[in-house]
């Protein structure tokens, strides 16, 4: 009675493991990637919502900034020199607002709305550029969505 595997029957469980991982790797890969732009996106629209909700609260202006690779939240913009919190692998591709970087968005009490029309920012992945997610501030309401 013969046990264990012949060098033909290993080699052939290899192969069939090596053509699995080189099918799976990839999209594991880009499915990664397209969760680290859903968790910026989400990042930057709580940090709209928390600035527009600490406008209430407080009674204050509550200003956001939104640089290329991360933002910051504060009273004001002029006080916020650089992200507080950064994007991994995602950067902020394009916005509907010519001066940017940086783009301010404030928010004013005593609803916290905002000083502008509609806000666009679009979260782009570094290395596949088609993986995006856009964050919208809605005008006057200073409603957040991430489409």
């Amino acid at each position: 009675m013969k046990r264990g595997l012949s060098l033909l029957e290993l080699l052939i469980a290899l192969a069939v493991l090596g053509l699995l991982l080189g099918l799976g790797v990839p999209n594991f890969l880009r499915w990664r990637a397209q969760a680290e732009v859903d968790e910026a996106a989400r990042s930057l629209a709580q940090a709209f919502q928390y600035a527009r909700a600490e406008a209430k609260r407080t009674n204050a202006n509550r200003c956001v900034r939104v640089w290329r690779d991360g933002f910051a939240v504060g009273a004001s913009c002029a006080a916020l020199s650089a992200p507080t919190q950064r994007f991994s692998r995602v950067q902020v591709s394009e916005s509907n607002y010519a001066t940017f970087p940086p783009l301010d968005v404030v928010f004013l009490p005593p609803y916290g709305t905002t000083d502008a029309p509609l806000k666009r920012l679009t979260l782009q992945h570094t290395r596949y550029p088609d993986l995006t997610r856009s964050v919208h501030v809605i005008g006057v309401i200073g409603k957040v969505v991430v489409r």
